[in-house]
């Protein structure tokens, strides 16, 4: 939702959120993350946010997090295939609500 910011010449600005080229869930990643993520291209950023995200969610560590969702093997197209139709944004959202771990 959009936050409306006014000064007191009475004038209103809209405020909208930043997220990286408008993925949510790239947002939501720790500020500090490893090189190898910043060279994938932006969708298979995409995927291994969401493979991050749910790891650390279940696991609270940070780094097997990063070790899973930077691991590569010959299934890559089906994980790539199973995390983008199951780990949608309202799935990660709620693991965020209930688990709490950023």
């Amino acid at each position: 939702m959009p936050r409306i910011l006014g000064n007191e010449r009475g004038s209103e600005v809209e405020m909208q959120e930043w997220t990286p080229r408008g993925d949510p869930i790239l947002a939501l990643l720790p500020a500090e993350h490893p090189w190898a993520f910043d060279l994938l291209p932006f969708e298979e950023q995409q995927w291994r946010a969401r493979v991050f995200l749910a790891v650390w969610i279940n696991t609270g560590g940070l780094m097997f997090a990063w070790a899973q969702a930077l691991r590569h093997g010959p299934d890559d197209a089906e994980v790539r295939a199973w995390v983008l139709a199951n780990m949608t944004d309202a799935v990660i959202f709620e693991g965020l609500r209930v688990g709490g771990v950023a």
